[in-house]
């Protein structure tokens, strides 16, 4: 294979062949684009080290299922694919997109997506910034969407898909508003998560996640691992709006940005309006993780 770099451009895998990003299509008629009808997983990379590559992988295939969709790659061959893409790219660091989608139907008489043929796509690229980097260290500020996440009654939160029409709203709203971002409640009223993290809580040295209506994120998993091996409390629980106000420290987290505090909510401050000693030292250890031999796969650039 070749190891011809890219650059930032990226490095796409289509129909089984590695291209430059730029390159790479899809049909039109794949249900994956006229329907959202697909999954997907994001793996981060740092300094040519993927990170928790088999924890993603392994979501990856359990959103297959929830979503009844089959490729016939197995989990191995999908761990090369993410090596390969980012070895050709060369960049050191970025993110991988996993996905798999509905597919092409089978012919314009046949609608039925039982029997469509199932598609996979991988490609690389640098790491779209959620936020300035001095925001995602010392604070955003989020509005409170008047969208409402769809229930997990009606689509499966935990199953990571492209059906974002209620996270794309929500960030116009927060646009709109002059917000860095936003959050989501439920119909009870409850906070959710918000376009691509999840969010947490610190309230009386508690660490707190919304327990419904979210994906349960990879980031989110660190998190909460990183809170266990320091012997601290955590709980997923139902977090009303105003509970979240009024908490000491909130921050949100995601495989595109890592940990990043929030200092305003609404038109609230958060606790003392600064990154809280609790996201501070969570932040720290999560990208001390994120170069941990135990925690990462190292990329092989042929040239190290």
């Amino acid at each position: 294979m070749s190891g011809t770099s890219t650059g930032e451009a990226g490095v796409a895998y289509v129909d089984g062949r590695f291209l430059p990003l730029s390159e790479a299509t899809i049909p039109i008629t794949d249900w994956g684009f006229i329907r959202g009808d697909a999954v997907y997983d994001a793996i981060v990379f740092s300094r040519g080290c993927l990170f928790r590559l088999s924890d993603h992988v392994e979501r990856f295939g359990h959103s297959m299922a929830k979503w009844r969709l089959e490729i016939a790659l197995p989990p191995g061959r999908i761990r090369e694919i993410v090596h390969e893409v980012v070895r050709r790219s060369g960049l050191r660091d970025g993110l991988v997109l996993i996905i798999a989608t509905r597919g092409v139907p089978p012919s314009l008489g046949i609608r039925n997506p039982a029997y469509f043929e199932n598609r996979f796509y991988a490609f690389c690229q640098i790491l779209p910034p959620i936020a300035p980097a001095q925001k995602l260290r010392d604070g955003m500020s989020v509005v409170i969407s008047k969208v409402r996440r769809i229930p997990e009654q009606s689509l499966d939160s935990t199953a990571k898909n492209f059906q974002w029409g209620d996270f794309t709203q929500a960030r116009l709203e927060a646009h709109d508003r002059g917000a860095d971002n936003a959050l989501l409640l439920d119909y009870d009223g409850n906070v959710t998560e918000g376009p691509g993290f999840n969010a947490f809580i610190v309230s009386d040295g508690v660490l707190k996640t919304p327990a419904h209506h979210r994906l349960e994120g990879i980031t989110r998993r660190t998190v909460i691992e990183i809170a266990e091996r320091s012997g601290r409390r955590w709980e997923e629980a139902d977090i009303a709006l105003a509970e979240l106000k009024r908490a000491d420290e909130v921050f949100l987290c995601s495989s595109a940005g890592g940990v990043f505090p929030v200092i305003r909510v609404d038109d609230e401050i958060i606790g003392d309006g600064v990154c809280g000693s609790v996201t501070a030292s969570i932040l720290d250890e999560y990208w001390r993780l994120r170069v941990d031999p135990e925690w990462v796969e190292k990329v092989d650039y042929g040239d190290d």
